[in-house]
C-alpha cells in the first residue's frame, strides 16, 4: 500500500493533451482582427483591436488582458481601443501573466506617408545551405495605394544563418531558423521565417505541458549513419518515479507510451546525448515529430519539443 501511495504522489496529474488540442497556441495571445505586421491609422482615428488568450492547452480563455502603448505621444490604447495621436511608429503590447504579443502601430498625417510594408510570401521557406531566394516587398499608404519610389531596407535576424542583400536576395549560410524583414521610413514589414539546413539535423525547443516544467533544446543529428539525440546544457524538467525521454508523433501521454520510441530514463537535468541508432539501427531522422518528456508510469507528458 505504501509503495502504491508513493507512486501515486510522484506522478499526480491528468493527461489531457491530445491531438485535436492546438498546442502550438499554448500560453499565448493572438490578435483577431488585425494583421500580424501592424496597424496603420490616421491621426485622430480610433480602432478597436481584438485579442484573446490561449491557455497552456491551446484553449481560448476570456480573461482580462493588459494593454500598453510604448509611446503615448504617437498612439494611446485603452482596453484594445487604439487612437492615433501624432505621426510616427510605436509598439502596442498586450499581456496576460507571462504571455504577451506586440503590434506595430503606424500613425500618418498625409497620404504620401508610408503606412504598411508587406513582404510577399515566397514559394519555399525551407532551404538547404547556399540556396538563394528573392524576396519582394510592397510599400503602401493609408489608402492602400502602392508607393513605388519609397526606399526599402532589408534585415536578417541572424547573419550566421542567412544574409540578405539590399535588393532582398536571401542566401542560406548556416543551419537553423531565421527571420527576414524589411523597413521603409521606419515602418517594419511582416517577417518571413526560413528553416535552413540539410536533412542531417533537426532541432526543437521544449515547452512545458500539464503545469510541469520543461525547458532547453533537443537536437537530432545524423553523422556517418549514426542518429544521435542531444539535450542542451540548459535542459530542465520536472521529475517523478519513472521520467523518460521518448520520440513520438503525438504529445498525448497514453499514445506516446503505447506507440512512441523509448530512448532512456533520466534522473538529472543538464546536457545529455543518446545514440539512437544503437537502440534501433533502422530509426530515421524524419520518423518522429516530437521529443517527449514522459512520466512513464502515469503516461503523463511533462513537456515536448517539436522537431523542425
Amino acid at each position: 500500500g505504501i509503495i502504491f501511495l508513493l507512486f501515486n504522489l510522484s506522478c499526480t496529474g491528468v493527461d489531457v493533451l491530445d491531438d485535436p488540442i492546438d498546442l502550438i497556441k499554448g500560453n499565448s495571445i493572438a490578435f483577431l482582427n488585425v494583421s500580424d505586421n501592424g496597424l496603420a491609422l490616421r491621426k485622430g482615428e480610433i480602432f478597436d483591436v481584438e485579442a484573446t488568450y490561449f491557455d497552456q492547452y491551446g484553449i481560448e480563455r476570456d480573461y482580462e488582458l493588459s494593454w500598453q502603448s510604448e509611446n503615448e505621444t504617437i498612439a494611446v490604447v485603452n482596453d484594445g481601443k487604439v487612437e492615433g495621436k501624432a505621426a510616427g511608429t510605436t509598439t502596442m503590447v498586450v499581456t496576460y501573466l507571462d504571455a504577451s504579443n506586440a503590434l506595430q502601430i503606424t500613425v500618418v498625417n498625409e497620404v504620401s506617408a508610408v503606412a504598411t510594408v508587406t513582404i510577399a510570401n515566397p514559394v519555399n521557406t525551407t532551404l538547404n545551405l547556399n540556396d538563394e531566394v528573392q524576396l519582394t516587398a510592397s510599400v503602401r499608404n493609408i489608402e492602400d495605394e502602392v508607393l513605388p519610389d519609397k526606399p526599402i531596407q532589408w534585415f536578417t535576424e541572424n547573419e550566421a544563418l542567412a544574409t540578405v542583400s539590399s535588393a532582398g536576395l536571401v542566401k542560406a549560410v548556416g543551419n537553423g531558423v531565421v527571420e527576414i524583414h524589411a523597413k521603409s521610413e521606419g515602418v517594419k514589414s511582416n517577417s518571413i521565417i526560413f528553416n535552413i539546413g540539410s536533412s542531417n539535423m533537426r532541432q526543437g525547443t521544449f515547452v512545458p505541458a500539464g503545469g510541469y516544467q520543461a525547458r532547453g533544446t533537443a537536437r537530432l543529428s545524423n553523422n556517418n549513419g549514426q542518429l544521435t539525440l542531444q539535450l542542451s546544457d540548459d535542459f530542465q524538467t520536472s521529475f517523478a518515479l519513472g521520467t523518460y525521454i521518448y520520440l513520438a508523433n503525438s504529445t498525448s501521454g497514453s499514445q506516446v507510451k503505447a506507440g512512441g520510441f523509448e530512448v532512456a530514463q533520466i534522473t538529472t537535468n543538464g546536457a545529455k546525448s543518446f545514440n539512437l541508432s544503437g537502440l534501433n539501427p533502422n530509426i530515421t531522422i524524419d520518423q518522429y515529430k516530437y521529443v517527449i518528456i514522459l512520466c512513464k508510469p502515469a503516461s503523463v507528458t511533462f513537456g515536448y519539443a517539436e522537431m523542425k
